[in-house]
């Protein structure tokens, strides 16, 4: 009787996911068995190139089927990723409540993140589809990966409301840590950081820098109305440049050049916003930003190193943004990070196209993986002085500084995504507490909080 080993890309009706499987190949329906091929073979090719760059030859190639099975069985390249999605998105929440079900109701985010861990670790290709790649794969993938973050804080959230009254509590919305946790075990396995349990100690440690003895005050980030209401401050934005003007002019060819370089970027970054990057051409970033095709193939090879001097662009200007607010008044650090998280709130709200493009559209293929890598460090800067108030041997490692950075990013990404930017402003005083309680504990970042918040509204000078 011939038998195969192959790898399932879907749970079983126990819950249960075991990582190989051996099956009787006789009793095992042909077309079942192609449709499973075709699910394991896009999680493995959009994992090398990333969900626009697959091709549904490569797919059906490397699946050992013909292409006009696979448009048989599913239609599109979305409609496999979609399918793939729902049956590996099963198995993970099915890891997730299991240790969730393991955990004392007080600790459930902790058993969380815990099984989230586990899971990546077990399954990387899987992990790093479901929680990076399906954000490319179109609205209805980036909206089954916000429903399975939501699943997995409802389960959160239930086993806390069964903890006893005097037990400890999280005093942090069971999000932050949840994104957080999945975009940092993300980017570390991208950079080759060796095995994701590795660092299992770090995160449970920033889980339970939230824990506090008093009843919770930061676990639901209902936006302050108070901070909403306040008039809006445009950051001054990024400035670029008007159109050259045709026919001769006075600049120098260096400074033209320049003005066309940042026009291009700017368009890109517009353009990917209305179409998105796999569907948009450098015809379309020419026609946004105003210049010849000659003089994007002056600048720019194609629409990747464009996407590159976007990426290059924006972020330098938002960090020159930050650093001004963060260097530019108080020497202490909590006052310091506080100012910076106003500056990047203005901008993000001055700059819609930009911001789109920073936290959407850089969940892109891997080989834009630097980018984002440079994002996280960069803020990680930032976050980090809260260790000069700390004693040498109670330094938080660069672990933590990190999830913290990618919390924070992931709250911002999420109210990006679904066009409630104007939230955020209402939702620094939850955002930096998450900073603030790590360094300083969760009394002091409460007190610190407050006491910012009463300030800004008492009608003293905005930040």
């Amino acid at each position: 009787m011939a038998t195969h080993t192959e790898r399932l890309p879907h749970s079983p009706p126990d819950g249960s996911y075991p990582a190989e499987v051996t099956r009787d190949a006789r009793v095992l329906p042909a077309r079942a068995d192609q449709r499973s091929r075709l699910l394991g073979a896009i999680v493995e090719i959009v994992g090398d190139c990333g969900f626009p760059d697959a091709k549904v030859a490569d797919i059906a190639r490397a699946a050992g089927v013909s292409r006009a099975t696979f448009y048989e069985l599913f239609g599109s390249k979305e409609g496999c990723a979609l399918a793939a999605q729902a049956d590996l998105t099963a198995a993970f929440l099915a890891d997730v409540e299991h240790a969730i079900e393991r955990s004392e109701p007080h600790l459930a985010l902790q058993g969380a993140v815990s099984g989230i861990l586990e899971f990546a670790a077990r399954e990387p290709l899987v992990f790093d589809f479901l929680t990076h790649h399906a954000m490319l794969c179109g609205e209805d993938a980036r909206g089954r990966r916000d429903a399975a973050v939501d699943h997995m804080e409802a389960l959160v959230v239930r086993s806390w409301g069964r903890a006893a009254a005097e037990a400890s509590s999280s005093d942090v919305p069971a999000r932050f840590i949840l994104e957080g946790a999945i975009r940092l075990l993300g980017l570390r396995a991208r950079r080759d950081s060796g095995d994701p349990t590795q660092v299992r100690d770090e995160l449970m440690r920033w889980v339970d820098s939230y824990t506090v003895s008093r009843s919770p005050r930061w676990r639901e980030p209902v936006p302050d109305a108070g901070l909403l209401a306040l008039p809006f401050e445009h950051s001054g934005g990024l400035t670029v440049h008007p159109a050259l003007p045709k026919g001769r002019h006075r600049l120098t060819s260096e400074v033209a050049r320049s003005v066309q370089r940042e026009r291009i970027a700017y368009a890109t970054a517009e353009a990917i916003r209305e179409k998105g990057y796999a569907q948009i051409t450098v015809a379309d970033i020419v026609a946004t930003a105003g210049v010849s095709r000659d003089a994007f193939y002056s600048q720019f090879h194609d629409k990747d190193e464009a996407f590159d001097g976007a990426a290059q662009l924006v972020f330098e200007h938002l960090l020159a943004t930050m650093a001004g607010a963060f260097f530019g008044g108080s020497r202490d650090w909590a006052d310091q990070v506080w100012d910076a998280g106003w500056a990047f709130d203005r901008f993000l709200e001055s700059e819609p196209s930009l911001a789109n493009f920073l936290f959407i559209a850089t969940y892109g293929p891997p080989a834009r993986i630097g980018r984002v890598l440079d994002f996280v460090l960069a803020f990680a800067l930032f976050v980090e002085g809260g260790n000069r108030s700390r004693p040498e041997d109670a330094q938080l490692p660069r672990t933590i500084t990190e999830a913290i950075v990618c919390s924070v990013l992931e709250a911002v990404n999420y109210r990006i995504r679904h066009e409630r930017v104007h939230e955020l402003r209402g939702l620094i005083p939850a955002i930096t507490y998450s900073v603030f309680a790590p360094f300083m504990g969760g009394e002091a970042a409460d007190a610190f909080v407050r006491s910012k918040v009463a300030t800004t509204l008492s009608g003293e000078p905005a930040p």
